[in-house]
């Protein structure tokens, strides 16, 4: 009976462990830039906030969007909540590489354009990877200034995936929010344009290339031989002449 109540224990400890550990275990690396000009770059990771704030009992640190730990979306949000005075006019997905050559990318760059309806905003974005109904937020943009309806304030997060993302075919699902309220103002995903659906990606993790082992190759040559034989044919000479010395005694 105690043996099993440990087993019990022992099996609910490793089954805690291991699914905290599927819980929380992809990361990215992001570059968020508008019209050539980097604003951030940032590793996003549902293990730990990004927050670079010194420790100290002095030092408050900031919560910000940008330093929060990836979020997990499991219902994809409702249009009816959010905000007509912003939407996103347009976005696609450039895949870039593909480490094994499966089919399946690591790094790859997502280009949108956000309008409104005011001559100046501040907004940000969240942008997710989701299969099945399931997102997983892999950056969050600083925040930047869209211009009405303009085409010039079209912002280009290049991504590579670190960890925690099995080949298959992705949906990316992008969130606006206003930088002042934080309110959600617009969503965009593979429902609004098919140029986010279906993306063949995987984490650099599950990039497996194949290296071939090294062959060594012994060459044997006429030369080598002929050689060989030359420097052995004073020893049977003497050899030889020995034998016919002692024939010869009477």
């Amino acid at each position: 009976m105690k043996i099993s109540i440990i087993h019990s224990v022992i099996f609910s400890a490793i089954f805690c462990v291991s699914a905290q550990a599927n819980e929380s275990a992809w990361s990215a690396k992001s570059t968020d830039a508008q019209g050539g000009n980097t604003f951030s770059s940032s590793t996003k990771s549902s293990l730990a906030a990004n927050s670079n704030v010194p420790e100290g009992p002095s030092i408050a640190a900031k919560t910000t969007p940008q330093s929060q730990a990836a979020k997990r979306v499991n219902v994809r949000p409702a249009l009816r909540d959010v905000n007509y005075d912003y939407w996103v006019y347009d976005a696609y997905v450039t895949l870039h590489t593909d480490s094994d050559y499966d089919g399946y990318y690591h790094h790859f760059s997502v280009d949108f354009d956000v309008d409104s309806i005011y001559a100046n905003s501040e907004v940000y974005a969240r942008l997710y990877l989701g299969v099945n109904e399931e997102f997983r937020e892999y950056h969050t943009t600083s925040d930047f200034y869209i211009g009405g309806d303009s085409t010039q304030d079209q912002i280009t997060v290049e991504t590579e995936l670190l960890s925690g993302f099995y080949p298959d075919d992705y949906e990316v699902l992008i969130e606006i929010y206003d930088a002042y309220s934080n309110e959600l103002v617009a969503v965009y995903d593979g429902y609004s344009d098919a140029d986010l659906y279906l993306l063949s990606i995987e984490s650099q993790d599950k990039e497996v290339i194949y290296v071939e082992p090294d062959v060594v190759v012994i060459e044997a040559s006429g030369g080598s031989a002929a050689w060989l034989a030359l420097l052995l044919l004073p020893i049977l000479l003497v050899r030889l002449a020995n034998t016919n010395s002692f024939r010869l005694r009477p």
